[in-house]
């Protein structure tokens, strides 16, 4: 299993946004970017890896982040949205730190709020 968390933001996350909040989460990771499969992956120093992070999708659909994450319907999601999903390894408790470090900054810098799976 993993630690899934997202950031659901009010504003498109730019590059200089999520470049901040890439430092936010932890300023000696590495950065590995795969294009290809849109992903781009946080590593320790040694290259272990922690944290993938999705492309950034827009969710336009109004109440489709409250349907699929089972949202309920009081809580406030701007609309639309953008949907920034990351998952981390759950066998390392600095993984879960990361991820959730990362979407706090981002969530912080665009407005929004974030959902996680526990």
């Amino acid at each position: 299993m993993t630690f899934d968390i997202i950031g659901l933001c009010e504003r498109q996350p730019d590059a200089a946004t999520t470049i901040e909040a890439l430092l936010a989460a932890g300023p000696d990771l590495l950065v590995a970017d795969q294009a290809e499969n849109g992903v781009t992956r946080l590593l320790r120093s040694d290259g272990r890896p922690l944290v993938i992070i999705e492309d950034i999708r827009q969710v336009q659909v109004p109440g489709e982040a409250h349907r699929l994450l089972g949202i309920d319907a009081e809580t406030e999601v701007p609309n639309p949205v953008w949907w920034v999903e990351s998952r981390a390894r759950d066998d390392d408790p600095e993984a879960e730190a990361v991820a959730r470090a990362f979407t706090r900054a981002l969530v912080e810098r665009t407005g929004g709020l974030s959902w996680s799976n526990r």
